[in-house]
């Protein structure tokens, strides 16, 4: 009777923890592409990281080599004519649309599959003023379900 209790246990445990087994793994697998590319975080992490090797006052040139030095970035597009836009809805004091800048980069970093079956696309915008000096660096991040 003794061995049958010992054997019952173990078949009751062994299910249950492989289960945990699942579930760490499925976790670590999240987490660790997190951790090692900062293209991966929310938006407001991603800006900092950016501003981090692109400070306020970088000049347009310069920057430009950081975003191309930098594979996880994307490839920058550069428009020398016009600032970009910010869609201020929900942001107190700014009109619904605002051009930020003179001049502007825009760098799209490639999609990355977050967590099985979602995203996360990313959209990084650098204005600069009329000298080419950076003055603002604006991070779209969304994190959606893969499209079919």
């Amino acid at each position: 009777m003794k061995k049958f209790k010992v054997f019952l246990k173990y078949t009751l445990l062994l299910p249950l923890l492989l289960l945990v087994m699942i579930i760490a793994i499925l976790f670590l697998w999240s987490v660790i592409p997190m951790i090692s590319n900062p293209m991966r975080r929310p938006a407001p992490m991603i800006r900092n990281h950016i501003l981090r090797h692109t400070p306020i006052g970088t000049c347009i040139e310069e920057t430009i080599k950081v975003i191309e030095d930098n594979e996880n970035w994307g490839t920058p597009t550069v428009n020398r004519s016009s600032g970009f836009t910010v869609e201020g809805i929900g942001i107190p004091d700014l009109p619904i649309f605002t051009v930020i800048g003179y001049k502007h980069i825009q760098s799209r970093p490639k999609i990355y599959n977050v967590i099985l079956l979602h995203e996360r696309s990313t959209r990084v915008f650098w204005g600069f003023d009329e000298g080419g000096k950076l003055i603002e660096v604006y991070v779209i991040s969304s994190f959606a379900p893969r499209p079919a």
